[in-house]
């Protein structure tokens, strides 16, 4: 009879690698509901409403990101991954281009939540509608997904 192998530190550093990637996916979920909806809103009150939820989102993809790297680092080590492989170079680039438009896309609504709370309702609804915020968060999806296909596929390694 054969008995499975023990879980090593190698297995638990992959699941912990895997449940705050997706925390991640979580929060881009959470904010893709948030822009779609706030493209349909028509009070200030309901904008309001929608930026009071936004926090948990953050609090997701701040954690996830961070968890998601340094997870990511041990794993490379303890699987003497090369850092020069292709696929990681890959990921390290998409994490960076991620980080940098999410971070956009987060500003922009950011700055529409500080227009809410000083009450420019037409302000408001105009920038939710406007495209310049959909678009930040439609790459920053894109992003997110291009780097789960290189940790799937590995392409070159």
């Amino acid at each position: 009879m054969r008995y499975p192998r023990a879980v090593d530190l190698t297995d638990w550093m992959l699941a912990f690698h895997l449940i705050s990637a997706f925390a991640v996916a979580a929060a881009l979920v959470l904010f893709s509901v948030l822009v779609v909806s706030g493209r349909r809103m028509t009070t200030l009150d309901q904008t309001r409403t929608l930026f009071r939820i936004a926090p948990v989102g953050n609090a997701l993809i701040t954690a996830g990101l961070g968890l998601v790297l340094l997870f990511g680092v041990i794993l490379s080590f303890s699987r003497d991954f090369k850092l020069w492989n292709g696929w990681i170079i890959a990921a390290i680039v998409l994490f960076v281009a991620f980080g940098g438009v999410g971070r956009r896309s987060g500003v922009y609504y950011t700055e529409v939540q500080k227009l809410a709370e000083a009450g420019d309702e037409g302000e408001v609804l105009t920038r939710l509608r406007a495209s310049t915020g959909m678009l930040l968060h439609v790459a920053t999806v894109a992003l997110f997904v291009l780097i789960l296909l290189d940790m799937i596929w590995k392409p070159g390694a």
